[in-house]
């Protein structure tokens, strides 16, 4: 069975012999890479739907799995009771669906060494969620996979720390990442914000405006962190958006 680059980079992040919680696993592809190649000892896979739970079953079946594997029908972490998991992967949903399972098992939470979320969208939303409740920020990556870049997020319950924009909009571990994944994954979404804000061009209405505007703050913030990259390419970027940003008709 080949895994794909996401869920294969979620499943390197896992320390060897650690019991794992994957939150809906679907087709359960994630646990049994995770006992076949010896990263986990015991993995929980809980789905909410019966038909992708039936199927994670009938996979970790047909694996020979099922005294490694177990797999759970419920929402979220709500299968689970405090201590059976040390880590939960909660990957490929919606950031504001993952932050409602974070937020409707404390007890879960609180008992497991690290959480690794991977967000499909509202990366930003769930990461001030986590921040406002005391999360840690552990590891932050970008994976790229079949030309579509991935946010990986590692976090644990702790003290309150303090954070600022750009750490909302970007992470505070991978702002000071300068892989090319990282890089790569800053321009594109600079592009999209230039693309939404020629998107706005002849708009003179008061949400228009305000749009503009928080359009403009993100790609403030955005090539600040491109730039302290400290690559040559920074600065070409840099000038390249500089003369978007003054395109005619941009208001």
């Amino acid at each position: 069975m080949k895994l794909s680059e996401r869920l294969t980079a979620i499943a390197h992040l896992i320390p060897p012999g650690t019991a794992v919680a994957d939150v809906g696993t679907d087709h359960a592809y994630l646990p049994i890479y995770l006992v076949r190649n010896g990263i986990s000892r015991k993995v929980i896979a809980t789905e909410v739907r019966e038909g992708p739970f039936e199927r994670a079953r009938a996979n970790v079946k047909k694996a020979g799995l099922e005294e490694f594997i177990e797999v759970r029908l419920g929402y979220g972490l709500t299968p689970l009771r405090p201590g059976e998991a040390e880590v939960a992967v909660i990957a490929g949903m919606g950031g504001e669906t993952i932050w409602s399972i974070i937020e409707k098992s404390p007890d879960i939470v609180n008992s497991l060494s690290a959480v690794i979320v991977q967000p499909m969208r509202y990366q930003p939303k769930l990461r001030k969620a986590l921040m406002d409740h005391g999360f840690n920020f552990i590891e932050e990556r970008v994976v790229k996979s079949e030309d579509r870049f991935y946010e990986i997020i590692v976090v644990r319950k702790g003290d309150p720390v303090s954070y600022d924009e750009i750490d909302v909009l970007v992470g505070p571990v991978l702002k000071k990442k300068k892989t090319p994944e990282v890089l790569g994954y800053i321009k594109a979404r600079l592009d999209r914000l230039f693309y939404r804000l020629k998107e706005l061009e002849g708009r003179n209405t008061i949400s228009a405006a305000n749009a503009r505007e928080s359009l403009m703050r993100e790609i403030e913030l955005l090539r600040e962190v491109y730039e302290n990259a400290g690559l040559p390419d920074g600065d070409k970027y840099h000038r390249e958006a500089g003369a978007k940003e003054t395109s005619p008709g941009m208001g």
